[in-house]
């Protein structure tokens, strides 16, 4: 399947080119089968909080360009027009393997998806080791704070650890937290450092893969081996099965 992109124009999408960027502000998402997702409203919501309400009839008529099948969509907001990419999807993740690079922060504005794309795009081109799937951002102390692509937690034991410092509000991080209170598990925030990885699973989290342990970390003295968090496949199957058919509603 080929990337589709359209323009939003006058309450309707026309055919467009993909834009080169960088965006104003960008967000996407995994549509399962016949527009199934997870989550979708905090993604808009997430958009809206930089771009702006979206336009009237825009959720509707997205949702009915949707194909039946694997996709993972992107709207974005780019020199004040609003553009759909319709992409067909990667196949899920079952386990993550990470590149860490006690390198400078690549990030401008790490609070907002879209602008640091290229800069992000660089940084894996850069650091990232042969047969690694992302790379982790690091601070001033080395402790991770999220990967260009996902967001980082860890397990300490029955504690589920949050990094400190700046990181995108990842909605698949605030979908694992919610439900971690609900089931009355306790939450810290602490630097995920080397140290904490090699006693602790680690998880990455993004809406394209849900939840995929980290089985590896390439450092620049060997690899680190998380171990294995043994209610993984639980918390996995919870995800997939958050998925839901969207209706064309704004």
């Amino acid at each position: 399947m080929a990337v589709s992109t359209y323009l939003w124009h006058e309450g309707g999408f026309i055919p467009s080119q993909p834009h080169p960027g960088p965006f104003d502000v960008a967000d996407s998402w995994r549509m399962l089968g016949d527009a199934h997702s997870s989550a979708l409203r905090l993604h808009l919501r997430r958009f809206e909080s930089v771009a702006g309400p979206l336009p009237a009839g825009f959720v509707p008529a997205m949702l009915q360009r949707f194909a039946p099948g694997d996709l993972f969509p992107r709207i974005s907001l780019a020199a004040g027009q609003l553009r759909l990419d319709i992409r067909p999807a990667p196949p899920a993740r079952p386990v993550t393997r990470l590149t860490y690079a006690q390198a400078p922060d690549p990030r401008s504005q790490p609070l907002v998806k879209g602008p640091d794309f290229p800069a992000l795009a660089r940084y894996r081109a850069e650091y990232q080791d042969d047969g690694a799937d992302d790379t982790v951002i690091v601070d001033s102390s080395g402790a991770m704070l999220e990967t260009t692509t996902g967001a980082l937690v860890a397990w300490d034991g029955e504690t589920l650890v949050l990094p400190t410092g700046t990181a995108l509000p990842s909605i698949t991080l605030h979908q694992v937290t919610r439900r971690a209170a609900a089931l009355g598990i306790r939450t810290e925030t602490r630097p995920l450092t080397l140290e904490l990885a090699t006693e602790c699973p680690l998880w990455f989290l993004n809406s394209l893969h849900g939840i995929s342990p980290v089985t590896d970390l390439y450092t620049p003295t060997g690899i680190i081996y998380p171990p294995c968090n043994p209610h993984t496949a639980t918390w996995q199957q919870w995800w997939w099965d958050s998925f839901h058919k969207e209706t064309a509603r704004d």
